[in-house]
């Protein structure tokens, strides 16, 4: 690769970096209103955004290869590679941040809804039919919304997954500077603990949610043994 093209490298690269942190910025915006009834819309525009960061952060890591490459024999470049390496790398921290908060947010809310969902179906069944279709329809849609949640919950930690696979790569790249490399593997440690936290909330939340379903039924068959006992009773006093 000649100078000119090593120049268009760094280039492409700082233009790169440029754009993850307009991105990052919108995605730090983004998250900060998944709490808010556009939940839907914003969750779609997260996915994108964080699909489109890692994309980019990915190109991005296969330039750097190139860029370090060069460096090994050129001073100038090897000054800018530990420059833009240091940039890129607090970007893909902040990234990475962004994408942790919106997993606690959807396992918060996983939780409080599982919670919710779990005291309905335990509340004694209602004698008016108005409240006992209410009482159903805000089950049913507490299932709607905790299956929608787990299904970003799934995707989010995806992304995680894939920004752990950059972190990897990016420590090979810079495998020469220790200091960075610890950090970068700290990163990916934690990044793998996130994951596999998230995994277990998944799967708890989904065996409160067949447990609270399972004690419903018990108590409806419940309920209907002793309105026949009371019936087959009243049936025989009377006889």
């Amino acid at each position: 690769m000649s100078l000119l093209d090593g120049n268009d490298l760094i280039q492409t690269i700082a233009n790169n970096i440029l754009t993850l942190n307009q991105n990052v910025q919108k995605l730090e915006d983004g998250v900060n209103k998944l709490d808010t009834q556009d939940h839907e819309r914003v969750k779609e525009f997260l996915n994108d955004l964080i699909h489109e960061c890692n994309a980019l952060s990915s190109k991005t890591n296969n330039m750097m290869k190139q860029l370090n490459v060069l460096a090994k024999s050129n001073r100038d470049f090897r000054i800018h590679k530990e420059r833009l390496m240091n940039e890129y790398f607090a970007i893909l921290k902040r990234l990475q941040e962004a994408q942790r908060t919106a997993v606690s947010k959807e396992k918060e809310k996983i939780k409080n809804v599982t919670v919710q969902d779990h005291m309905l179906s335990n509340q004694s069944p209602p004698e008016h039919d108005q409240v006992r279709m209410q009482m159903q329809q805000q089950h049913r849609q507490n299932l709607l919304e905790l299956r929608e949640r787990q299904q970003a919950l799934i995707s989010f930690e995806s992304d995680i997954q894939q920004l752990n696979e950059i972190f990897t790569d990016l420590a090979r790249i810079v495998h020469e500077q220790g200091e960075m490399v610890d950090s970068i593997e700290a990163n990916v440690e934690h990044a793998t603990i996130y994951v596999d936290e998230g995994a277990s909330n998944v799967r708890q939340a989904l065996d409160y949610q067949t447990k609270a379903r399972q004690k419903k039924v018990i108590l409806s068959v419940f309920c209907i043994a002793l309105i026949a006992v009371l019936l087959l009773f009243f049936y025989l006093y009377a006889r």
